[in-house]
């Protein structure tokens, strides 16, 4: 008997244990081991999806994205442009400029975002998994001249069809 409610106590404390570890954040990034750097190949253009951002300062968070983009590879590095389901003001700051290192693409932008000489600086480091998969990390920071600023980050993933 004492056997029967040893095994019962234990198969609830597993269950319980389980539905703990379900219950928390799933990653967003593959658990797959990342393309092999020369073959990858992700020019052209492919749907994003991010996340609400976190923020730190008293700007507002903003809320998810979702829409196109497209990658671009010229002689200075790659090109990622935000087509669709983003506001940028100014249209420059849709436009991040950096380079493909093994298999982290870091793209960057900055510029004067306001008529009160406020900053925006943005960065995305995104891992190449297949290239049909991207995925990473988006920061953003805002600073004022008065001084204050805000930060933001985010998860970013692209994705497209098998041979594009």
């Amino acid at each position: 008997m004492r056997r029967k409610v040893s095994a019962f106590v234990l198969a609830v404390l597993l269950s319980v244990i389980v539905s703990y570890a379900v219950a928390q954040e799933i990653p967003t990034a593959p658990l797959v081991k990342p393309i092999n750097p020369k073959l990858i190949n992700i020019t052209g253009t492919w749907k994003y999806v991010s996340s609400t951002p976190s923020v730190r300062g008293v700007c507002p968070a903003g809320g998810p994205a979702s829409g196109s983009c497209t990658i671009t590879k010229g002689a200075k590095g790659y090109t990622l442009v935000f087509v669709s389901g983003r506001v940028c003001k100014p249209a420059s700051m849709c436009t991040f400029k950096g380079a493909l290192s093994g298999n982290e693409l870091v793209l960057s932008n900055t510029a004067t975002v306001d008529s009160e000489g406020g900053s925006a600086t943005n960065a995305l480091r995104l891992t190449v998994y297949t290239n049909e998969h991207v995925s990473g990390e988006g920061s953003s920071r805002y600073v004022h001249p008065e001084g204050f600023q805000c930060h933001w980050r985010y998860g970013l993933t692209l994705t497209r069809k098998s041979g594009k």
